[in-house]
């Protein structure tokens, strides 16, 4: 593919308008038979992975769109909603960090074009997610006592978290394990540290099974306490935290599967209880299977798009048909929101 379509598009000046925005009905009304340089006119990213002459390749739109399918004014309300989810407004824009400043610019420019002052970039918040295995773990008795066992498993479906199972390919930690300065915590606390690469009290590589780690546990109470139990059999489990850098989504036996292909590494954990992914995850999935955009409905709620907002109740109405009115349905979803909230 070529570099000028890859990624962040950059910016560029038009009209501009200030009117209500219909963002799934601007992107229904284009062209579905165009090229790359008509759908750069509307969006300001596109998916470097995807065909660039396909509106699905593309994320952000913020133009309006004519019946007859003809891009027109940026629209401000669409720019400012743009910066919204870049700061996190619908769970954080789904795009590399790297991706963030210059799709923020793209927007930008279109406000100082319409003499509007943008909202600053807020700095990018790392999404750590923990995953647990029941895996054998192991105190060896030796001159110096270690704590060995496989932290990860390859190629073995999670659990069915909501919307999705999960699994872990070949590789996904070789660069992370070779570069990266990785601590071996209990239960994920940072006040109780195992054992560091950088320090060599924990070592760790890929074998056939998955991520084998091996720790020095240092000379202290709470570690000594940790290997009795683990000898005991009451702590069975590890857990390791991490953030996604590679991933790929599949159909699998007619489930979706997210496949990890490379990681960053945090940490490697015994843990007293499994860890679950984080609520970002699950409630985007979730919605996705019932055909809801999560990202479109958090700009809808953050800009009271009431169409949108309608659609979305429409659907999940169709979910609980005790519901009968707008206003209850309306007072339904506010609550479910609040829940998942609560549950991060």
């Amino acid at each position: 593919m070529d570099k000028e379509i890859r990624k962040a598009i950059p910016p560029h000046s038009t009209d501009t308008v200030d009117a209500s925005w219909d963002g799934p009905g601007m992107v229904a009304r284009l062209k579905n038979d165009a090229d790359a340089s008509y759908y750069r006119k509307m969006f300001a990213w596109v998916d470097p992975e995807a065909d660039p002459n396909t509106k699905s390749a593309y994320k952000f739109p913020h133009h309006m769109v004519d019946v007859d399918g003809n891009i027109g004014a940026a629209n401000i309300r669409a720019c400012n909603a743009v910066i919204a989810a870049l700061n996190g407004a619908r769970g954080g824009a789904d795009i590399p960090d790297t991706d963030r400043k210059p799709v923020w610019n793209h927007v930008a420019k279109h406000l100082r074009d319409a003499g509007r002052e943008p909202a600053e970039l807020k700095s990018a918040e790392i999404k750590k997610e923990e995953r647990s295995y029941d895996v054998r773990m192991v105190v060896e008795e030796a001159d110096n006592k270690k704590i060995v066992g496989h932290a990860a498993v390859f190629n073995k479906l999670s659990l069915p978290l909501i919307g999705f199972r999960e699994k872990i390919e070949p590789g996904a930690f070789s660069e992370t394990i070779q570069k990266d300065d990785i601590r071996a915590l209990f239960n994920h606390n940072a006040d109780y540290v195992l054992g560091r690469t950088k320090a060599g009290t924990l070592r760790l590589k890929e074998d056939d099974i998955g991520l084998y780690i091996e720790i020095d546990p240092p000379d202290t109470t709470f570690a000594k306490d940790l290997m009795v139990s683990i000898k005991r059999g009451d702590v069975d489990q590890m857990s390791f935290g991490f953030t996604v850098q590679d991933e790929e989504w599949r159909k699998e036996n007619g489930e979706q599967v997210r496949v990890l292909k490379r990681v960053q590494l945090w940490d490697v954990s015994p843990v007293t209880f499994p860890a679950y992914p984080q609520t970002d995850v699950k409630v985007r999935k979730a919605f996705a299977d019932i055909g809801i955009d999560w990202e479109g409905l958090m700009v809808a709620i953050q800009t009271q798009e009431r169409q949108y907002i309608e659609q979305v109740i429409k659907i999940l109405r169709s979910f609980c048909p005790q519901e009968r009115t707008e206003t209850a349905g309306l007072e339904t979803f506010k609550r479910k929101l609040e829940l998942i909230e609560m549950e991060d």
